[in-house]
């Protein structure tokens, strides 16, 4: 039987990886991921490596004498460790199986796809609980009250508050919790959000205490901020659930009193982080009128936001959210604001990294622009990319939003011929007012300060 144990391990460690390799390329992300970062395109090639390495072993084993090849064996066994530790730990680790769970975070009034009957979107008040419970909610607006009980115990509570008025403050109150304000946006006069991206909670290299500056001032009711879209990688690993956690708790004085939509980001979706991405940012309960719980459109008045799936690259954006994107588009007037908003970027300066061009992105470009360029889009927001930037193409604004938190991106060694401004180095979010036919674009740093203010009428 000793001499079966090289053939043995080897086997095992075959069926290992092939394990893991099945997991890994089955979630939602993988695909990008191995397009964009070399590194980890590296280590899954010399996992398939290994794996054949070892399966070759194992035959050439058993055609042979049991005396025979013993330093092979003694390799096959040496390699056959690492092979038999490594994919189970992989997987535990990007699984989440033992990440803490997300606990008890704030709530926060997230803004749902489609709109009521008064013109802007429904809301929901949403929140997580460590263990599952009913609880109550009571909103109103005046003396009119509505309570919404939860028949059934959770973890995720989601109320949703439907058909609200237009620039009206409302109240809601969580069981006997104070009782918390929040103001739904006009559909007419000066429409002012805020849009953000790549805060990256959990990263060694975020500067939490800029992002927490950044939404103190989104939050004061001084600077009348009706609307707030954080467009992507929220956090660093999105399988890590104890990093939502800690963002959500960050974000939730400014959340909880700010109609908010978290759009997903690649660092999102990595691996198990898809689910997670969806069960905190979309979860199930909230209503969806138009899209998916990956696509959607908010539409606040003749204000019309398009959100869409692009994360790494093109991969995510496929021919049913195509087909979406373009029906959306074409039944929206002619004289509306029309905005996209993505994680993925379209136009931009940069520099080549972990090998790929991050600049300019052919793909996007190709599958998305000519959708953007023959339904009349207005401004498109992007985040992945660390910088901040105006560009404009084919009477297209593009304004590249981050990092809000996250690491600025090394000095750009190629220039988009599209592009107006750059603002490498800096963190930060950007400042949109509409009314009428003209936008205000303000790129603002994590002390508020403006770094490029850019008007423009809508094409």
């Amino acid at each position: 039987m000793k001499h079966q144990v090289p053939t043995i391990l080897a086997l095992v460690g075959v069926a290992l990886i092939v394990a893991f390799l099945s997991w890994a390329f089955a979630q939602h992300g993988t695909a990008g991921l191995l397009k964009v970062n070399a590194q980890f395109r590296w280590v899954f090639l010399a996992l398939g490596i290994i794996g054949i390495i070892l399966l070759a072993f194992a035959v050439l084993f058993q055609w042979t004498a049991a005396g025979d090849w013993q330093w092979l064996k003694i390799t096959a066994v040496i390699i056959s460790l690492p092979a038999i530790i490594i994919p189970p730990a992989a997987f535990v680790v990007t699984s989440g199986i033992f990440s803490p769970g997300i606990g008890d975070t704030p709530p926060q009034v997230l803004m749902a796809d489609g709109t009521g009957m008064f013109g802007v979107p429904d809301m929901a008040v949403v929140f997580n609980t460590k263990a599952a419970n009913k609880n109550t909610l009571k909103w109103w607006q005046g003396s009119v009250m509505v309570k919404i009980e939860e028949d059934k115990p959770s973890q995720t509570h989601v109320f949703m508050l439907r058909n609200l008025k237009a620039d009206a403050a409302y109240w809601y109150q969580i069981n006997e919790g104070e009782p918390v304000s929040f103001t739904t946006p006009p559909v007419s006069g000066t429409l002012h959000f805020a849009v953000a991206s790549d805060t990256h909670y959990g990263a060694g290299t975020a500067l939490n205490d800029y992002t927490a500056s950044m939404l103190g001032e989104i939050a004061s009711p001084a600077n009348d901020y009706n609307m707030l879209f954080i467009i992507g990688d929220f956090v660093e690993y999105g399988f890590q659930r104890n990093q939502w956690r800690q963002a959500f708790e960050a974000f939730s004085k400014t959340t909880s009193i700010i109609p908010t939509r978290f759009a997903i980001g690649n660092h999102d979706t990595l691996f198990s982080g898809y689910g997670n991405s969806l069960n905190y940012c979309y979860p199930e309960g909230m209503d969806v009128q138009t899209g998916s719980r990956l696509w959607y459109r908010l539409d606040v008045g003749k204000v019309h936001f398009l959100v869409v799936d692009v994360e790494w690259s093109a991969e995510s954006f496929t021919d049913t959210q195509a087909a979406w994107l373009e029906e959306q588009l074409k039944n929206i007037p002619a004289d509306d604001w029309k905005i996209v908003m993505s994680h993925g970027f379209y136009y931009a300066s940069g520099l080549r990294m972990d090998g790929w061009n991050w600049y300019d992105n052919p793909e996007t470009i190709e599958k998305l622009i000519p959708i953007f360029n023959k339904y009349g889009v207005d401004i498109v927001f992007s985040g992945h990319i660390h910088r901040m930037e105006l560009l404009q193409n084919s009477g297209v604004v593009y304004a590249v939003c981050a990092p809000s938190g996250g690491l600025p991106d090394p000095p750009a060694t190629y220039i988009s011929p599209s592009s107006i401004w750059d603002g490498t180095g800096e963190r930060g979010f950007i400042d949109v007012s509409l009314e009428g036919e003209q936008c205000t674009l303000v790129f603002r740093d994590q002390e508020y300060k403006a770094l490029k203010t850019h008007v423009f009428n809508r094409k």
